[in-house]
């Protein structure tokens, strides 16, 4: 049978979260009926990666339309997760060639009072125009697919977004004594408010990890329990999680914070605000925490902190979370996908 090849438009040497969702479906695909196709960055990691790959070398914002160019002319099925960074003049290719090209959805499209896409776009229509030489466009959430219908053309159904388990060590929570922050330190991350929780409990031990234009100030601000570690790989990442027994995440506004799975893959239950739909993929107090405001959060570290069996319970419920979203399960979504647009579907 004839591999259908597919184009993967991310940087797999270069951490950023689409970069690592290309890397991740570049590795789960099944070999046996699909030819993967991607890109890689002249500063990136060393790395050796199975996967076919065009290296942009200097000029970097010359280069990297080569291998867009390379991509495509190998391709059957293309899948461009980075959207302004993706040349307008790829797509136009795209439609000329007869190629069909997909994308995702994963974070704030409308939303004014936040950073949103049309922000990156700047003008809606832009955005908007971008999106309809798309074969198919999918949001990694129901909630991100009902409030974006209206302004992008998109699929029913979400295409989920999975967790490579193998990264990380399972391990039951016990006790509550340490908590954790993971992500950029920037406005829309509202790690303020995890500098309060800190403060509050101050006989517990915090962690964040990540880095951000707001850092300085972050540290300037912190308490003296919060230590702070930058960005790290998942092999660093797993060490934090294993001492670590709840995740806290302050923002408002995500599209499915890949963390949570990450997270919870260690058996790290995480507390998260249900604006962006956490309800949707997460049971209260079966595999996490959903709250409303940040009087509920101290509310559930002081549950936690009296109530040992809860967090157990979570623990053991944010692994089969995990479990659902493992890459090896949620690929066979993106095979049958690339399949139906090979068909013209």
């Amino acid at each position: 049978m004839k591999k259908i090849k597919v184009f993967l438009g991310g940087y797999i040497n270069y951490t950023n979260a689409q970069n690592l969702n290309c890397r991740a479906i570049a590795e789960h695909l099944n070999k046996d009926k699909f030819e993967v196709y991607a890109l890689k960055v002249h500063f990136g990691d060393n790395e050796k990666y199975t996967t076919k790959s065009f290296n942009c070398f200097k000029p970097f914002h010359i280069t990297q339309h080569f291998g867009f160019l390379w991509g495509i002319l190998h391709c059957d099925v293309a899948y461009f997760s980075k959207h302004v960074d993706t040349p307008m003049w790829i797509l136009k290719l795209s439609k000329l060639l007869k190629k069909p090209i997909f994308t995702t959805i994963e974070g704030n499209v409308t939303d004014l009072s936040k950073p949103n896409l049309i922000g990156l776009f700047r003008s809606q229509q832009k955005m908007k125009n971008h999106f309809t030489y798309f074969n198919a466009v999918f949001g990694i959430t129901q909630q991100l697919i009902n409030s974006t219908h209206q302004v992008i053309k998109m699929r029913k159904t979400p295409l989920l977004l999975g967790v490579d388990l193998k990264n990380f060590s399972p391990h039951n929570k016990e006790k509550l004594a340490s908590i954790v922050f993971v992500g950029g330190l920037i406005k829309r991350k509202r790690v303020e408010e995890f500098l309060r929780l800190a403060e509050h409990f101050s006989n517990l031990q915090f962690h964040i990890i990540g880095e951000g234009p707001e850092g300085a100030g972050v540290k300037q601000a912190a308490p003296k329990n919060i230590v702070f570690h930058g960005a790290m790989n998942h092999k660093e990442m797993d060490a934090i999680f294993f001492s670590s027994d709840l995740l806290f995440l302050p923002s408002k506004s995500e599209g499915f914070p890949k963390v949570i799975l990450e997270a919870a893959s260690a058996g790290v239950p995480s507390v998260v605000y249900d604006s962006y739909g956490a309800s949707n993929w997460m049971n209260d107090r079966g595999n996490g925490f959903i709250v409303n405001d940040f009087n509920e959060v101290k509310s559930v570290v002081n549950e936690l902190l009296n109530d040992s069996i809860l967090l157990q319970n979570t623990s053991e419920g944010a692994m089969k979370l995990a479990q659902k979203f493992d890459w090896r399960n949620i690929i066979l979504d993106w095979e049958k996908v690339i399949v139906e647009l090979q068909n013209g579907k």
